[in-house]
């Protein structure tokens, strides 16, 4: 969809300055032939009146030339402003597709790592206040503290293999 938008606006830029160079020569020619029929000072061939015909003739083509080159103009720059403003709304909603992803992986890694380092710290503070007083109860701690480190080892070396990919 970016793609086609792109070209679409790519497409519409030089329209517009073709648009814009014909009304101008629109322009131009009204106003040169409107007024090189105008200011004849006498008819070369006696008849007035059929030169104010023509002058007004050429006026209203040029006239109706003109407002259709200005409609053309109005719909390519609402094709191109519309194209800019799909091409921000792709983005727009790509970047927020991207915070929201962001987000869900800061939450998620955030609370796997904090698992495994609350049950490191739980059985290190038991066993340093000797609050387990019987030997099973300190060598589940101790095998606790190992088992917790093996998963924060592994979450941190999946969390700098994924950072690296990135």
């Amino acid at each position: 969809m970016k793609r086609t938008i792109a070209i679409i606006t790519l497409i519409g830029l030089p329209a517009l300055l073709i648009a814009l160079a014909g009304v101008r020569l629109v322009m131009h020619d009204r106003s040169g032939i409107c007024s090189a029929v105008a200011n004849q000072p006498e008819c070369t061939c006696g008849c007035r009146e059929k030169h104010g015909r023509a002058n007004a003739e050429v006026s209203a083509r040029a006239e109706r030339m003109a407002n259709e080159a200005g409609a053309a103009i109005l719909l390519l720059l609402i094709i191109i402003l519309g194209g800019m403003a799909g091409l921000f709304a792709v983005d727009a909603c790509r970047t927020r597709r991207q915070s929201a992803a962001h987000r869900a992986f800061v939450a998620d890694i955030s609370h796997k790592l904090r698992t495994p380092l609350t049950g490191l710290c739980l059985n290190a503070d038991l066993l340093k206040e000797h609050r387990l007083p019987e030997e099973s109860d300190r060598r589940d701690a101790i095998a606790s503290i190992a088992e917790n480190a093996t998963q924060l080892t592994d979450l941190v070396e999946k969390l700098l293999d994924h950072v690296a990919r990135s």
